[in-house]
């Protein structure tokens, strides 16, 4: 682990930016001393740059493993494995320190299996799309919302290089408020300080709990300031709501301030009929929401005239009053992600029509961007009475196996 120059955090080892503060941390990238074959069996390193692969001593280890956690019949199938593969592979041949188990998945023979034996699989993010839009309304003369899209993929794989092949995005969304040169300014000063904020955080990870609190805040302070400046008061404050979905690989990060809202789609398990799935993974900051928390009946909370009014934005009021809601999951199934303002949300469109309108993205019936285009117009037809934005992020994981096969 390492320790952070700055805030003394610690961090792990193969972070080059502190996960909390984003600090430079000093460290060099080193080859792992151990390399994880065929289960729990490390192979030591050894002071000379190559060395012959003892297969035998891997494959008797593997079969004492074995015989303690299976039964008597996969004990069979592991010698079995276990004499097959030792024939497959000269023992004496010698590979570079810093192998890696896609070369051995690389070796074929001409002879038809007649068992295949997973030795690894890993989890991984096998692709990312998106797509933004955002709309006036058909009742609007200008647009208060304001969104962006970042992506970037990275793969580094050499001899001196820890093996990496990463995706990582970041996808942020505003809805301003303070009418003209207050709602747009506002919006558009949340994005790029969020935007920039991030940037250290590309190469190692997602920023932690902490140091995504003190992103917003800063964003909110910068918007609060020019309120002060301004001298602008009451109503003609400005402000905005905030979403943010950001992703490494498999990692999810969101938080948000106000009711835009981030819902997630996934139908991962059509083979066994179960349902496709909406959930909306935001919780609007709103005086009704408010109000049940402390007990009021739902039914007297949604009468009240102000039910709807908001109860935290960016930029209004200083950043101690501010308490960003703030999650971290991970993807295990293909997710359709959308984040949107409330001129897309309200009067339940998204509840009513996911699933014309969004599970046939899921199941790639409908592109990215026509999907985009449909929706935005259903807001209209529906709504129409605010700007629209929507951001669309499809995540399709994949299980990578890799396998041997033994031959006869």
């Amino acid at each position: 682990m390492s320790i952070c120059p700055s805030c003394k955090a610690v961090n792990p080892d193969s972070h080059q930016f502190c996960q909390f503060c984003g600090t430079k941390i000093a460290v060099e990238i080193a080859i792992d001393p151990t390399l994880n074959l065929l289960g729990d069996v490390a192979i030591q390193p050894s002071s000379v740059p190559t060395r012959p692969l003892n297969l035998e001593s891997i494959l008797e280890e593997i079969k004492i493993q074995v015989e303690d956690l299976a039964s008597s019949q996969v004990v069979s199938d592991a010698e079995e494995f276990s004499e097959e593969f030792s024939k497959g592979f000269a023992l004496e041949e010698e590979l570079p320190l810093e192998f890696n188990l896609e070369d051995f998945a690389a070796v074929e023979s001409d002879v038809e299996s007649e068992m295949t034996m997973v030795v690894s699989s890993t989890m991984h993010l096998q692709d990312l799309t998106y797509a933004g839009k955002t709309d006036v309304g058909i009742q609007r003369d200008r647009n208060e919302d304001d969104f962006v899209t970042i992506f970037q993929t990275r793969s580094i794989n050499g001899k001196s290089q820890i093996s990496d092949r990463s995706h990582r995005g970041l996808f942020v969304l505003c809805d301003g408020m303070g009418g003209h040169e207050g709602g747009e300014v506002a919006s558009a000063i949340a994005i790029n300080s969020i935007t920039e904020q991030f940037r250290p955080f590309w190469i190692d990870t997602l920023p932690g709990e902490k140091k995504i609190n003190e992103i917003i805040c800063k964003a909110n302070q910068e918007i609060f300031a020019k309120n002060e400046t301004e001298q602008r008061q009451s109503l003609g404050r400005m402000g905005t709501t905030l979403v943010v979905l950001a992703i490494h690989d498999l990692n999810v990060l969101i938080a948000h301030i106000g009711d835009s809202r981030i819902y997630k789609v996934t139908n991962s398990h059509q083979e066994l009929k179960l349902e496709a799935k909406l959930e909306q993974i935001t919780r609007d900051h709103e005086v009704l929401n408010q109000l049940i928390d402390l007990g009021v009946e739902i039914e007297v909370a949604r009468a009240r005239p102000d039910a709807h009014q908001l109860t935290q934005a960016l930029g209004p009021n200083h950043s101690d009053r501010l308490e960003p809601a703030i999650d971290f999951f991970a993807l295990t199934e293909p997710t359709l992600f959308l984040l949107c303002s409330d001129g897309l949300c309200d009067n339940d469109v998204i509840e009513d029509n996911w699933r014309s309108h969004l599970l046939p993205i899921l199941n790639k019936e409908t592109d990215l961007q026509t999907g985009l285009d449909n929706l935005i117009e259903l807001g209209n037809n529906v709504n129409g009475h605010d700007n629209l934005t929507a951001i669309l992020v499809l995540c399709e994981p994949s299980t990578n196996f890799q396998k041997y096969d033994d031959t006869k």
